[in-house]
């Protein structure tokens, strides 16, 4: 995709004069979901949207893009409907339940007649995505739809568990899993682990098990160059009355890599099109329902469950984790980071958050504005990593959190630009005890910093010279595959923090870096008068450690002028805390935190 064509298409989309409502959560059939329903000029159409997701690091990168989908649709009156299947990002699985092919198929018929009833709308079109397509596939044998939207979808299940495989080892290697670390079961990726039913039925599948589809009108955004795509399309169209081919050339920028993903614009300008060229849309509905009023509420085991919009305009989506009985008055509230939704990496931030309620703290995690479900506020740059005005949603949160009796002491608790975030507001705000920052790269910025330096955030000067002995080094720097412009920027900006450092007793605030050292102390010190811990937390060798030595010393002696405050180092992990064994230590850091606090009052 060209940059002309995202610079158009998308970012209009995303940062147009007013910001987007973000959509209701529901409930149906014991699943969470987000309607969206019709809000553009044109009247409600007779006909809406439900989305089935990818799995693993796929639903990651296609959480925003669902959602630039869905406000899209509803400015053209479509509705749409989107939701989790059992066992995967946000959804609330019964301790009992069987996650499988079958219960994922059964959730889409679910959440088809969901869609009519909050829609009105009778016809109702599946886009499933990835693994989303196959079973769309499978609901459309059973469902009455209106049609299908295919996109990149995984028909050849043995080949994709090994392009998973394939794909898992470089993930692993790009965010820094140790090898003895990395989890190579089948299925497995980003620290995900596919329920082993699917893995099962997925080691069998192939495009013949498609042939009792039913679907009369088919969208097919088949990859460029794949054999599989191609042979399903031709398969289907022998039954299809309309085939729509659309060549899905942003796939892979799309789904690459959450941080610095390209939406392809094109697609919001296909897709739509097609959609009004079926019959079903060109009636309009007399009487749409209502919009659903208040959270959506389910309960499993000992936890429930508020998925709920907050903030204003309801532009921001949280959900909140307690234990069914009610438990204490302490609060956790995990923030994203800015490509991560509110599940979290490796389903963190749902697995931390049951974990607490299941022990009496109640958790509250939320999308920031612009990150997963939550729509971007116009005006704010598209690059949310480590933006300061991130930090105006965490008044909203405590609005929240007051308004609904939440007013208790509350950590803040987050990790990379998330962590940032937390720090800041925790330390501009008494209204938050403290906080749990993991992997921060800084707590403060001496200017707001570019996409460049946020996505190449600089290592530890002792990471570079290390590697720059090695031979496989060298033999990528002659091969180009070393960026030498971000690496001499990156060398300079570790050696003139350490220059500034030397010089500060003789120049004092007039350099600007001893004016930042000073703000980053003071910080400090408001928090170590609060109430609850705040607690850094790192892993062992990120490059977010080199400014922690900068502020207080190679040896961390500075801190021990903050009594409050603790530092943990996490052994053999990475920066995303991806290994499940690492990140048990961590939640064990914050359920520590979070039960003394409970204690204090």
């Amino acid at each position: 995709m060209s940059g002309d064509a995202k610079n158009g298409a998308v970012i209009a989309a995303e940062s147009g004069s007013e910001a987007h409502e973000a959509a209701y959560p529901v409930a149906f059939s014991g699943i969470m979901g987000l309607f969206k329903p019709a809000s553009g000029t044109m009247p409600a159409r007779d006909l809406a949207v439900l989305f089935l997701a990818p799995w693993g690091i796929d639903e990651l990168c296609t959480r925003k893009f669902f959602r630039i989908i869905a406000e899209t649709l509803a400015e053209d009156g479509i509705a749409s409907l989107r939701f989790d299947y059992p066992g995967t990002a946000n959804a609330l699985d019964a301790p009992e339940a069987v996650i499988d092919v079958a219960s994922w198929t059964d959730a889409a018929i679910a959440g088809a007649e969901a869609l009519r009833n909050l829609s009105g709308a009778a016809n109702v079109v599946v886009l499933g995505f990835g693994l989303g397509a196959a079973i769309a596939l499978r609901a459309s044998e059973r469902a009455d739809l209106a049609g299908l939207a295919l996109l990149a979808p995984v028909v050849a299940g043995r080949r994709y568990l090994r392009e998973l495989s394939v794909w898992s080892a470089v993930v692993d290697e790009g965010v820094g899993v140790a090898p003895h670390m990395r989890d190579t079961a089948p299925g497995t990726i980003a620290g995900l682990s596919m329920p082993q039913s699917i893995v099962a039925t997925l080691s069998t599948l192939t495009a013949d098990a498609f042939a009792d589809s039913r679907a009369e009108h088919v969208f097919f955004a088949a990859r460029p160059d794949n054999t599989s795509d191609r042979q399903l399309r031709d398969r289907l169209a022998e039954g299809a009355a309309t085939m729509r081919d659309f060549v899905f050339r942003g796939y892979d920028k799309l789904v690459s890599n959450p941080l610095g993903q390209e939406i392809p614009a094109d697609f919001l300008d296909a897709f739509p099109d097609w959609l009004k060229s079926l019959a079903a849309y060109q009636a309009p509905i007399k009487n749409p329902p209502a919009p659903p009023s208040g959270p959506a509420v389910l309960t499993a085991g000992t936890i429930r469950e508020t998925a709920l919009r907050f903030g204003p305009g309801g532009r921001l989506i949280g959900t909140l984790s307690e234990l069914a009985t009610g438990g204490g008055d302490a609060t956790v509230v995990l923030l994203t980071t800015g490509y991560d939704h509110q599940g979290g990496w490796a389903r963190s931030g749902v697995d931390l958050a049951r974990r607490l309620a299941a022990n009496g703290i109640t958790a509250f995690r939320f999308d920031s504005a612009g990150v997963g479900d939550s729509p971007p506020v116009p005006g704010r740059r598209e690059e949310v990593l480590y933006d300061e005005t991130q930090i105006d949603d965490m008044a909203a949160v405590g609005e929240f959190l007051d308004d609904n009796g939440r007013t208790g002491p509350a950590l803040l608790f987050g990790r990379c630009s998330g962590a940032y975030v937390a720090f800041r507001a925790a330390a501009a705000d008494a209204r938050w005890a403290g906080c749990i920052v993991v992997n921060p790269y800084a707590f403060r910025w001496l200017k707001p910093p570019s996409a460049e330096i946020v996505n190449s955030a600089p290592r530890a000067l002792g990471d570079y010279s290390q590697k720059a002995l090695k031979l496989d080094t060298i033999r990528r720097l002659f091969s180009g595959d070393i960026d030498m412009r971000a690496a001499a920027r990156n060398i300079g900006q570790r050696v003139a923090q350490r220059l500034s450092k030397r010089l500060a007793p003789l120049l004092g605030p007039l350099l600007a870096t001893e004016r930042l050292e000073r703000a980053v102390h003071a910080d400090f010190r408001a928090l170590s008068q609060r109430a609850g811990r705040t607690c850094l937390v790192y892993s062992v060798d990120d490059p977010g450690l080199d400014n922690l030595y900068v502020h207080f010393g190679n040896a961390v002696e500075g801190l021990a002028a903050y009594p409050n405050i603790t530092l943990h180092i996490l052994p053999d992990t990475d920066h995303n805390v991806t290994p499940r064994v690492s990140r048990e230590q961590l939640f064990d850091i914050v359920e520590q935190a979070a039960t003394s606090l409970s204690r204090t009052r």
